[in-house]
């Protein structure tokens, strides 16, 4: 244990004494993946509509009360709204319609208004609708509409469509009641809103979204970036120093070669498990920062864990992470060539990336299996946290298959130095090598 804990204080001076090892392994993979992360939605929304910025709106005929409405509204900043007379509209009414839909096939939302009087207009309309209802009771419903036109066959634009109705439409609608209501009842019975008198109630809404919609990217992030450190580390404790030559001089001291891979392992435990935690802080700043919340986002404004999640998140990191270096470790062991070793981790990146792009679209529940593939089952029990889905049985379950497989796995790799080092020596035993070997130390 001793030479365990000795190996374990080298390690981790080794890597603190570079900084371009610290920047690695902490800040560059998680400030990489937060931009691409953050790149995403933009790239799509260029795509789909040929602007970086925000959603365009084309409004038709907006009546007063919309354009008021616009100017009370603090969350409107994810929409830029042109008026129908900026597209040149002009001509017969088909190039009218012909010039709509090329407009709709581009992406853009329309938002048209309309009532049933043609030479009235949509605010007067509503104006007599609510005033027949406050003042004699009169439960018909306005006549005036509000149209939403969209492609439906395009992801991103229905998306954008039922995120535009949730943030606009229906607090619009909300916002006139509230209008007319001060105006007919009077002010003696102002309403308030919610989100000023309980503002928890606000972040617990948008938690709900931006939790569930985070369920199906961090987990594959945090699992790519676990492992990225993971091979990283093993590559140079493991693999390059066994090319150096410098493994085997390791071997030959005192401390057995089960204490120098597990005070290996410990090390590269407590830098992965420190990184994990500083790339999920940077997820979890980059979705409070959010403030477009765009339909495209993969971090929607809003995710926060709450105490009982980050615990099990904070435990099931380590256990993850033993499995993964004990993995890598065996691997540099196994295989002779430095570079084969590197190809073969590098393999299993490549799945892990792909297990991410699946997750990204995959809204099933897990099956019981799945909570004892190795790796795998890291991913599903974060996916259950963000979503506070899990119970302890899975936890638990995840917990021993990880670490149970993690300490065989480094148990091998003990075995297999002994082996090749027994073998080098002709056979001898044990306990008559390690004596050379101290001898040799001396």
């Amino acid at each position: 244990m001793r030479y365990a804990l000795i190996i374990l204080k080298w390690e981790i001076q080794k890597i603190m004494s570079s900084w371009k090892k610290t920047m690695a392994i902490f800040l560059v993979p998680a400030a990489v993946m937060v931009f691409a992360i953050n790149l995403f939605p933009r790239l799509l929304n260029y795509l789909s509509t040929g602007t970086f910025g925000a959603q365009q709106v084309i409004v038709f005929d907006a009546p007063q009360s919309f354009i008021d409405y616009g100017g009370k509204k603090d969350d409107l900043y994810r929409y830029t709204y042109k008026p129908m007379v900026e597209f040149a509209f002009s001509g017969s009414a088909d190039d009218y319609e012909e010039r709509l839909y090329d407009l709709v096939d581009d992406g853009m939302i329309v938002l048209i208004f309309s009532c049933n009087d043609p030479a009235s207009e949509f605010d007067i309309e509503l104006d007599n609708a609510y005033r027949d209802y406050f003042e004699n009771g009169n439960t018909q419903k306005s006549k005036d509409s509000m149209l939403v036109l969209y492609d439906n066959s395009n992801f991103l634009a229905d998306s954008k469509a039922s995120q535009f109705e949730y943030d606009v439409v229906q607090t619009y609608n909300s916002y006139m009641q509230d209008v007319y209501f001060d105006k007919y009842v009077g002010a003696d019975n102002e309403t308030f809103k919610v989100d000023e008198y309980n503002p928890i109630t606000f972040i617990l809404d948008n938690r709900s979204i931006a939790n569930a919609q985070a369920s199906h990217v961090i987990p594959g992030i945090m699992m790519i970036l676990m492992y990225y450190c993971c091979y990283s580390l093993a590559c140079d404790m493991i693999a390059m120093e066994k090319n150096r030559g410098f493994l085997n001089k390791l071997i030959m001291t005192p401390a057995s070669a089960k204490a120098i891979l597990w005070g290996k392992a410990l090390a590269t435990n407590l830098m992965v498990t420190a990184s994990s935690l500083v790339t999920f802080l940077f997820l979890f700043l980059s979705s409070w920062i959010n403030r477009s919340n765009d339909a495209g986002s993969l971090l929607p404004f809003g995710l926060l864990l709450m105490p009982d999640q980050l615990f099990y998140m904070i435990l099931a990191i380590p256990a993850t992470t033993l499995v993964l270096t004990a993995f890598c470790f065996l691997v540099s062991l196994e295989l002779e060539r430095f570079e084969d070793a590197v190809a073969n981790m590098q393999f299993i990146l490549l799945i892990f990336l792909l297990g991410f792009f699946i997750q990204m679209f995959y809204y099933f529940d897990p099956v019981w299996t799945e909570y004892l593939i190795p790796g795998h089952n890291f991913i599903v029990l974060l996916k259950q946290i963000i979503c506070s889905e899990v119970n302890i049985i899975q936890f638990i379950v995840v917990l021993s298959v990880n670490s149970l497989l993690g300490v065989f796995l480094l148990n091998r790799c003990a075995k297999k130095i002994v082996e090749k080092d027994v073998n080098s020596i002709g056979g001898q035993d044990d306990r008559s090598q390690k004596r050379q070997k101290k001898i040799f130390f001396r």
